[in-house]
């Protein structure tokens, strides 16, 4: 396994399955792949995170920049196939490409500043166990996160996330009668909502939701009308608003026979752009012949959770991100190629916020 280039470690990491709670096999991957490279010290964590760092990471020595990416993906499989100019399969884009571009690009690099390089578990899962687990030993001065921005993007802003579980109470009774009938109940509560938080022009700075999840009744019994419905919300937050003030207007509209559960409270994040982050990987684009771009997306990524710990962090990465998640992930190798290149120079370009 030793001797692998770029592209053929991308090729690997993407033919081995890594859907959340199972990423051992492509920790070690990632491992083997690092060892081959001039870093101190190499190792997988307690939480299954693949780490490396360009000095000896003891008490009290923290790293100056963090480069991580996750290597689980959703748990969908995905036919892997490598053709002349591409690589497909799950985690193509979202994100092991990412991943893969940070780590290629930190090899072998010779930075005047301490460096550290991460293979995260668990981004996929509601725990997001891994960066947790990662900031836990690991205090870096600044962070950048790989998520695919197509090469010429940098990802400024993510908004936040709130998982709400609701379940509206009513009376079970034979559907030619007269009832309080919750599935009704429920329509009007949505709408609501829908009041409340209409779509603005610009989305990234809307509040948007939307129900993922709903039962009730039974298809045994189509003449009944059901006692309870349990529905679940996923909302996005921009970074503008507070997730506990969301939380607080979907309690306070609600009905008296609706009940309100948030499960996962995460607030948006954005970082400015005259940041050094920022500017470094402008600059690096720009050096490419490439036209660099500000991004804000409208998910929520492990950059929320290090911005929030205080950790000022961009996302990057190549391959479109409208195609994460479907079962046509791919990214071209021209693009992957493109990142390395960019990420080292912004590496170089770095070297001064020090």
């Amino acid at each position: 396994m030793t001797g692998m280039d770029a592209v053929e470690f991308l090729d690997r990491l993407v033919q081995t399955p890594s859907p959340s709670y199972h990423e051992a096999a492509a920790a070690r991957l990632c491992e083997q792949y690092l060892k081959q490279s001039s870093f101190e010290k190499v190792w997988i964590d307690e939480a299954g995170n693949v780490v490396a760092s360009n000095y000896r990471h003891e008490k009290g020595m923290q790293p100056d920049l963090l480069l991580f990416g996750h290597t689980d993906t959703i748990s969908a499989p995905m036919p892997h196939k490598r053709e002349h100019d591409r690589i497909c399969g799950r985690g193509a884009v979202d994100a092991k490409s990412s991943l893969a571009t940070l780590l290629a690009a930190a090899s072998g690099q010779q930075v005047p500043y301490r460096l550290m390089v991460a293979g995260v578990t668990e981004e996929e899962a509601p725990s997001s166990r891994g960066i947790y687990h990662l900031l836990d030993y690991a205090k870096p001065r600044m962070a950048i996160n790989g998520e695919p921005s197509n090469t010429t993007g940098v990802t400024v802003a993510y908004k936040g996330r709130l998982v709400v579980e609701c379940r509206t109470h009513g009376k079970a009774s034979h559907a030619g009668m007269a009832s309080e009938n919750p599935i009704e109940r429920t329509i009007e509560y949505y709408q609501r909502l829908r009041e409340q938080y209409p779509l603005h022009k610009n989305n990234f700075d809307s509040v948007i939701l939307n129900v993922t999840q709903i039962h009730a009744g039974s298809q045994d019994a189509l003449n009944v009308v059901p006692e309870t419905l349990d529905f679940d919300i996923d909302v996005r937050i921009p970074p503008s608003v507070s997730p506990k003030e969301v939380a607080d207007s979907f309690r306070k509209l609600a009905p008296r026979n609706v009940s309100v559960e948030v499960h996962e409270s995460l607030p948006g994040v954005e970082t400015h752009v005259n940041h050094p982050l920022c500017r470094s990987l402008v600059s690096a684009i720009r050096d490419s012949g490439l036209r660099p771009r500000y991004v804000k997306k409208s998910g929520s990524a492990d950059m929320n959770i290090t911005a929030h710990a205080g950790v000022p962090t961009v996302a990057y990465g190549p391959g479109d991100s409208s195609l994460d998640h479907t079962p046509h992930e791919f990214v071209l190798l021209k693009d992957y190629e493109s990142a390395i290149g960019i990420m080292k120079k912004a590496l170089v370009n770095l070297k001064g916020a020090f």
